[in-house]
């Protein structure tokens, strides 16, 4: 080939290259490439000196050029080895130090090159023949070569792994690129095989330019640095759930081998390509959300062999540059767990029914039996001694019973989440009045003076029966603490729009540790009173949650031996 000819050549594949390395670099923050970079920019290096070598007449001249592709070839290896290294995914990255020890063994080879005139270890000879540079490397540099070219080899085994294993669409074309960047690897070895060989083989070397262009334009096709699909089928197609991304104009564009088996059950044996407005045709919402591309979620519904199945369908939108450019949608199968949701549904349905009417065939009977002994209380002095004290004791049975019915089905109240309280415009004095009288036959039997010092005048908006049972709960628990004889207030301060309303005893009182523990839900325990009273420890939970679905709040203060008092908030003023 005429020499002319052949430089001209040779700078076009050199100008490739330079092409090549400002495209990669422009990849330079995706994962390995960087080292990509530095591996171009001694590839040019090498293609440079060969060029200079061929087109100079002086020995020395030469060897220098020589030496410089030494040189780049033996720092080319460990940019390789770091490349590779990050590009199949490795998560754990090498540490400076230890990058920095790598390049140091290849640079130190390369320094004992230069100064080889000195120690003789590289070359056996160097001549000059018909106006190429002959040399012949000494055992070491052969065999410095050799670990050179098994590191590479190495390096090619795991991008061929790598390649096998990214998706279908990817692995033809990353196949290509292996097989182009494999040729200037070729070309080294032939030479190593047969230095003889070197003269003409050289040119061709720096023609590998061109196919680096080849490879280039394959690699920007399939968007390989911008995509990264590292260990791709590793993850997503591991995953249970179905994957579909859809790009800007609506079509299919990637999905994981779950999501084709999904789409395959429906007649689609290939999504890839297709058009969402086909595949989602049966599920309007979803692609509706889909083209939209808006963050959103859809529950859909299909048969599968005689078998109703539901999944939820999240969409999630893709940006690039601060712009949606697309969405990808994740598929859940959700069959059981709608499934035990409408089991566990029908159960607490059937439940509250179930509550709902014993709560009501057990207070009913024990009202009418209040009654009744409230009527022998009434006349219980037309009794003997022993009899009067059996009606006292079953009077004393019945009320704690209905009071712990009456709160149990409150508290069911309270749980049901459409329970709606009636709030209403309230003389406060006149309700806590209605509560004594209910009590004055408890209080009576042990000669406690309930006192009533709320000023007529004073209202709250709030649910009248709710505000009834939070005070009969606090005028009970007061009785029951109080020594026979004992005082019992109710009075009431306006606090903003808020009305504080106060019931405090002089009975027992409590330690302060027991006061943190009133208003604990997983604690259900009550204290005998003074005389023995029993309880179930429910009234006061009770109390505090209807306090807190009337807008208020509960709280309580107490010395042992001194008295309990205890607070609530209500609405004030006016309706609202």
């Amino acid at each position: 080939m005429n020499s002319t000819v052949e430089l001209i050549l040779m700078i076009v594949s050199l100008i490739m290259t330079g092409i090549i390395l400002l495209t990669v670099y422009g990849f330079r923050r995706e994962r390995g490439v960087i080292y990509l970079v530095g591996l171009i920019v001694c590839r040019m290096m090498y293609s440079s000196s060969i060029i200079l070598e061929r087109h100079s007449d002086v020995f020395m001249t030469k060897l220098i050029f020589r030496n410089i592709q030494n040189t780049t070839q033996n720092v080319m290896v460990p940019f390789l080895i770091l490349f590779v290294y990050h590009l199949v995914g490795r998560d754990k990255l090498l540490k400076t130090q230890w990058k920095i020890l790598l390049f140091a063994v290849f640079v130190s080879w390369s320094l004992l090159m230069w100064l080889d005139p000195n120690f003789h270890i590289i070359y056996l000879t160097i001549e000059l023949y018909n106006g190429h540079l002959v040399t012949t490397k000494t055992l070491y540099s052969r065999a410095f070569s050799l670990i050179c070219y098994s590191a590479v080899v190495i390096c090619l085994y795991y991008l061929f792994q790598y390649v096998r294993n990214i998706r279908s669409d990817y692995r033809k074309p990353g196949m290509w690129v292996l097989l182009l960047a494999t040729l200037p690897f070729v070309l080294e070895i032939i030479k190593f095989v047969k230095p003889e060989w070197s003269s003409w083989l050289l040119p061709l070397t720096v023609y590998c330019g061109s196919t680096g262009t080849i490879m280039l334009v394959i690699i920007l096709r399939i968007k390989f640095f911008s995509t990264v699909p590292i260990a791709r089928n590793i993850v997503l197609d591991t995953l249970q759930e179905s994957i579909v991304i859809v790009n800007g104009s609506g079509k299919v564009i990637d999905n994981n081998n779950r999501a084709s088996q999904w789409f395959s059950e429906l007649g689609y044996t290939n999504i890839s390509g297709r058009n969402i407005s086909e595949i989602l045709a049966s599920w309007p919402e979803w692609y509706k959300l889909s083209k939209s591309m808006q963050p959103g979620s859809v529950e859909i519904d299909k048969w599968l062999d005689g078998e109703r199945k539901i999944y939820s369908v999240n969409v999630y939108p893709l940006y690039t540059l601060g712009k949606a450019q697309g969405n990808i949608s994740l598929i859940f199968d959700i069959t059981e767990k709608q499934r035990h949701l409408e089991q566990m549904a029908q159960l607490n349905q059937l439940k509250d029914q179930l509550f709902t009417i014993i709560s009501h065939d057990i207070r009913s009977p024990l009202a009418l039996q209040f009654q009744l002994v409230e009527l022998l209380e009434a006349d219980r002095q037309s009794f003997a001694a022993d009899h009067q004290e059996i009606i006292e004791q079953l009077g004393d049975q019945i009320r704690n019973t209905l009071g712990m019915a009456n709160n149990l089905l409150e508290w069911f109240r309270s749980q049901v989440e459409d329970m709606t309280l009636r709030p209403e415009l309230l003389e406060l004095s006149e309700v806590v009045e209605d509560c004594c009288h209910m009590l004055h036959i408890k209080s009576e039997s042990k000669h406690i003076s309930v006192m009533n010092k709320i000023a007529i005048g004073t209202h709250v908006y709030a649910d009248r029966e709710t505000v009834g049972l939070i005070i009969r709960n606090l005028l009970t628990n007061a009785i029951k603490f109080s020594e026979l004889g004992g005082l019992i207030e109710v009075y009431a301060q306006l606090s903003g729009d808020m009305v504080i309303v106060s019931v405090r005893d002089n009975g027992v009182g409590m330690e302060e540790g027991r006061v943190r523990q009133l208003f604990n839900e997983k604690q259900l325990n009550s204290m005998a009173g003074t005389l023995g009273e029993k309880g179930a420890g429910l009234g006061l939970l009770v109390s505090r949650q209807f306090v807190q679905l009337s807008g208020g709040d509960m709280w309580a203060e107490s010395t042992v031996q001194q008295g309990s008092v205890f607070h609530f908030t209500l609405r004030g003023g006016t309706e609202r």
